[in-house]
C-alpha cells in the first residue's frame, strides 16, 4: 500500500504537538519511524522503555484520519490492567487530535461493548475479549444483538479483495488490529482456540442406545485403556465384535466415524470413568469431581454424549450436556483483520514465524540512547540443588550493595520455593507470579528501588516500565552507582526470546544494568532434548567432588546452546503441525458464519437455529475424529490428509443435512430452537499431537519380538 508521504509526515507534526500538549512528551525520532512502520503493515522491535505505547496512537491516528479510507483500529494489549492503563493514559491525545477511543475489559457490559464496536474510531483490549466477541455474535438471533454490527457479508467481501495477496487468508471480518508483544499474542499464544460453549438439553438417539447396549456386554478382553491420552481403545477381538454386530466389513472405514465415535464414547463411560473417582451420583444427577481440589464441580458437564452415556450407565434420565458452540484459534482470529501490524522487544528473533504464519516483516528500531546493560555468560550447574544455591548466593551479594534484583522462574511453584529459601537466607522478596494483573503491575514499577528483590515468573508485569530508583525514582542515583537492575535467570527458556524478554527488564532508554542465567544439567529442557546424548557419554560432565557445583566446557556450551535451537525448532514444527488440522476448519467456520449472517439480515429464526444445530454438530464430529486420526497410520495412510479429506466429505454433507433439519423445524407448530444456555467462554491448549502419536497397534511387538516368534514358528515346522 503506497502513501503520500508528506501528508504522512504533516500529520506526524500534528500527533507531536498533541503529545507535548496533552502529556509533556517529545516524541523521538524512532517514536515517528516505528509509528510509519506500524502503519505500513510491519512488526516493530523497540526495547523495553522506548515508547511503544506512544507509537501505537500515532499509527493509530494515521490510519484512522490519513489514510484513503478511515479504518477502525483495534489496539490489542497484553492483559485488561494493560489495556486500561494505555487508554486513560493516552486518551488526552486522542482528544486533542479528534479520535473517539473505547476500552473493552472483562468487565465491560454488553451495551458497553456494542457501543465501542459501533461509534469508536480506536479500542483498546484484549484479543480473547474481541474474539470471544466474535464467536457470541454466532449466536444471536436479532440484529440488535450483534456486537460487530456493520461487520455484513458486504465487508467480509470488501476485506478478501483488499487483502487478497495473502496466501490462504479465509474471508475477514475486522479492519485494523495492532497487536502489542506481539511475539507472544501472535506466535507463542497463536495455537490457543478461544471457544465457546453452553449446555442444550439432551436426547438420546435409537443408534447410540443399541451401540451403548453392545458395549456393556464387552469383556475385558476386548478393550484396553490408555491413561496417557484418557481413553478406550478396542482390542483386535473387541473390534472384531463391533464390525460383526453392526455388519461391516471394516471398523475403521471412513463411513464408520459416526459408529468408531459413539463405540468410543460408550466405553469411555463404561469402562474409564469412575464413580466416586472422576464424579459422584448425588439427587439422581452425574456430578463431576475436580481433579485439582477433589471437591464436587458445580454448573459442569462432560463433553458430547458423553454426559449422556455416564447417565445412562447408572439408568438416569438424560439431562443436559455441554456443547462447543464455535471455537477460532488466536492466529486465526487475528488473520480476520484486513491489515495486521505489531510491536514488540523481541520481534526480530521471531522474524521467520511472523514471515511464515502472517506474511509480516519486522522492522528492528534502535534504541533511542544505546543499552549500557552488562549480559554475563551463562551459568551451568549439575543439577538443580546446586543452581537454587548458587542463585540465593547471588541475590545475597548484590543485595549487600542494595542494587534492586528482578528473579525470573519458570513456574508458580518455583517463585515461591525460591522465595522461601532467599528467607532462610534472611532477604525478603516479593513474589509475583501472575495472580493478579493490577497489583502485579503496582509491584512491578518498584521493583527497581534500591535494596529491592522481586522473585516473578518470567511473563509477569511484562509491558510495564521498571524504574530505577522505583516508581517515583527517588533513590535512582544510588541505584545508578550499586549498577542498575540485576537481571537473574533461572531457565533456559524453549525459544531464546523469552530469556531476552527478563533481560530486557534491565538497561531501558539507556540505563545501566547487568543479567546473569542460571541453568542445570537436569533442567526440564536438557532432559527432553537429551543433553546427554548430544554431548556424548564420555564428553559429559561429571559431579564435581567440590566446589558449587558449578561445571563448564567448550563442548558443553555448545550443545547447550544447540538445545535451545533444537527447541524452538519443535515449536515451530509443532505450529506448522497445527495448520495442517485447523486450515480445513477455518475454511469451513467462514462459510458457515458468513452463511448465517445473511439468514440473520433476512430475520429467518428458524434457519439460524438449524445452522448453529448443525455446526455444534461439525465440531463435535471433528474433534472426535482427530482422537482417533492416528490410528489410520496403521494402514499406512497420512493422518493429516485423512483428517482433511474426512472433514472435506463430511462439511459437504452438512447442505443436505440442514435442509432436513430446516423442514423439520418448519413443520412443527411450535418449532423448538437451538439456543444452548449458560454461555461460558475458555482457552484451550492445542499441540496437534495427534498427527505423532503413535498407534498402540505399532507398538506392541519390538523387532527381536518379532525375529523370536520367526525362530519358534522355524522349531514347530520342525
Amino acid at each position: 500500500m503506497k502513501h503520500d508521504k508528506a501528508k504522512i509526515d504533516r500529520a506526524l507534526q500534528e500527533c507531536c504537538k498533541a503529545s507535548e500538549k496533552a502529556l509533556g512528551l517529545t516524541p523521538f525520532d524512532e517514536q515517528l519511524r516505528a509509528a510509519k512502520s506500524l502503519f505500513s503493515g510491519r512488526i516493530v522491535e523497540m526495547k523495553t522503555g522506548e515508547g511503544k505505547t506512544l507509537s501505537a496512537v500515532f499509527a493509530a491516528f494515521l490510519y484512522v484520519k490519513q489514510d484513503d479510507i478511515p479504518h477502525k483500529v483495534h489496539i490489542f494489549t497484553f492483559n485488561d490492567y494493560l489495556a486500561k492503563r494505555d487508554y486513560h493514559w493516552m486518551k488526552p491525545v486522542y482528544d486533542i487530535l479528534g479520535v473517539k477511543i473505547a476500552l473493552i475489559t472483562e468487565k465491560t457490559t454488553f451495551e458497553e461493548r456494542k457501543a465501542a464496536y459501533r461509534d469508536a474510531d480506536v479500542i483498546y483490549a484484549t484479543v480473547k475479549e474481541c474474539g470471544f466477541d466474535f464467536l457470541r455474535d454466532f449466536l444471536v438471533f436479532e440484529e440488535s444483538e450483534r456486537l460487530h454490527v456493520g461487520d455484513t457479508p458486504e465487508a467480509f467481501k470488501l476485506n478478501s479483495r483488499e487483502q487478497s495477496s495473502r496466501e490462504n487468508s479465509p474471508s475477514l471480518a475486522f479492519d485494523v488490529a495492532i497487536f502489542d508483544e506481539a511475539d507472544s499474542v501472535l506466535i507463542d499464544e497463536a495455537r490457543i482456540p478461544l471457544t465457546i460453549a453452553g449446555d442444550v438439553d439432551a436426547s438420546v438417539s435409537d443408534e447410540f442406545t443399541r451401540v451403548f447396549e453392545f458395549a456393556q456386554t464387552l469383556t475385558e478382553d476386548d478393550y484396553g485403556v490408555n491413561k496417557e491420552n484418557l481413553s478406550v481403545f478396542l482390542t483386535d477381538a473387541g473390534t472384531a465384535k463391533v464390525e460383526e454386530r453392526f455388519e461391516t466389513d471394516n471398523l475403521y472405514d471412513s463411513d464408520n466415524i459416526e459408529l468408531r465415535c459413539n463405540v468410543e464414547t460408550a466405553m469411555k463411560a463404561l469402562f474409564y470413568l469412575k464413580e466416586n473417582k472422576d464424579y459422584v451420583v448425588k439427587n439422581g444427577k452425574i456430578a463431576l469431581i475436580d481433579q485439582l481440589s477433589g471437591r464436587v464441580a458445580r454448573h459442569r458437564l462432560l463433553p458430547g454424549a458423553l454426559q449422556a452415556a455416564v447417565e445412562a450407565k447408572h439408568g438416569l434420565k438424560v439431562t443436559e450436556r455441554g456443547v462447543v458452540t464455535g471455537v477460532i484459534p488466536i492466529q486465526f482470529f487475528a488473520r480476520q483483520y484486513s491489515h495486521i501490524a505489531g510491536m514488540t522487544g523481541t520481534a526480530e528473533l521471531a522474524a521467520e514465524e511472523f514471515e511464515l504464519l502472517y506474511g509480516l516483516e519486522v522492522d528492528v528500531i534502535a534504541p533511542h540512547n544505546p543499552s549500557k546493560r552488562v549480559d554475563n555468560e551463562a551459568r551451568i550447574y549439575y543439577d538443580n540443588e546446586a543452581k537454587w544455591d548458587a542463585v540465593v548466593a547471588q541475590v545475597k551479594s548484590v543485595h549487600k550493595k542494595k542494587q534492586p534484583v528482578l528473579i525470573g522462574t519458570a513456574s508458580i511453584e518455583e517463585s515461591e520455593t525460591l522465595a522461601a529459601k532467599l528467607k532462610k537466607a534472611g532477604i525478603t522478596a516479593t513474589v509475583l507470579n501472575a495472580k493478579n494483573d493490577e497489583q502485579e503491575a503496582d509491584i512491578i514499577k518498584n521493583a527497581g528501588a534500591s535494596g529491592a528483590v522481586t522473585v516473578s515468573t518470567n511473563m509477569a508485569g511484562r509491558g510495564i516500565d521498571i524504574k530505577l530508583g522505583g516508581v517515583d525514582e527517588k533513590s535512582r542515583d544510588k541505584v545508578i552507582k550499586a549498577g542498575g537492575l540485576f537481571i537473574i535467570g533461572t531457565a533456559l527458556y524453549e525459544n531464546a526470546r523469552m530469556n531476552e524478554q527478563l533481560n530486557g527488564r534491565s538497561g531501558r532508554q539507556g540505563d545501566v544494568g547487568e543479567t546473569a542465567l542460571f541453568i542445570a544439567l537436569d533442567d526440564e529442557i536438557m532432559v527432553k532434548h537429551s543433553l546427554r546424548k548430544l554431548i556424548g557419554g564420555w564428553r559429559y560432565p561429571k559431579r564435581p567432588k567440590s566446589g558449587d557445583g558449578e561445571v563448564d566446557g567448550r563442548v558443553l556450551r555448545r550443545e547447550v546452546k544447540r538445545i535451545q535451537r533444537i527447541a524452538q525448532g519443535a515449536l515451530l514444527e509443532e505450529r506448522k503441525r497445527l495448520l495442517r488440522f485447523t486450515m480445513i476448519g477455518e475454511k469451513h467456520r467462514d462459510v458457515i458464519f458468513r452463511k448465517r449472517l445473511e439468514y440473520l439480515d433476512d430475520g429467518d429464526k428458524i434457519m439460524m437455529s438449524a445452522i448453529n444445530e448443525i455446526w455444534c454438530d461439525y465440531l463435535e464430529y471433528t474433534s472426535e475424529l482427530r482422537t482417533g486420526i492416528h490410528l489410520r497410520a496403521v494402514a499406512g495412510r497420512n493422518p493429516a490428509e485423512e483428517y482433511n479429506i474426512d472433514c472435506e466429505r463430511y462439511f459437504h454433507g452438512l447442505e443436505e443435512r440442514l435442509t432436513e433439519r430446516y423442514d423439520e423445524l418448519k413443520s412443527q407448530d411450535s418449532p423448538e430452537l437451538f439456543r444452548p444456555k449458560n454461555a461460558r467462554t475458555f482457552l484451550m491448549e492445542e499441540s496437534g499431537d495427534e498427527l505423532v502419536r503413535r498407534p498402540i497397534l505399532t507398538n506392541l511387538f519390538s523387532e527381536e519380538d518379532f525375529e523370536s516368534n520367526e525362530d519358534n514358528d522355524s522349531d514347530d515346522k520342525k
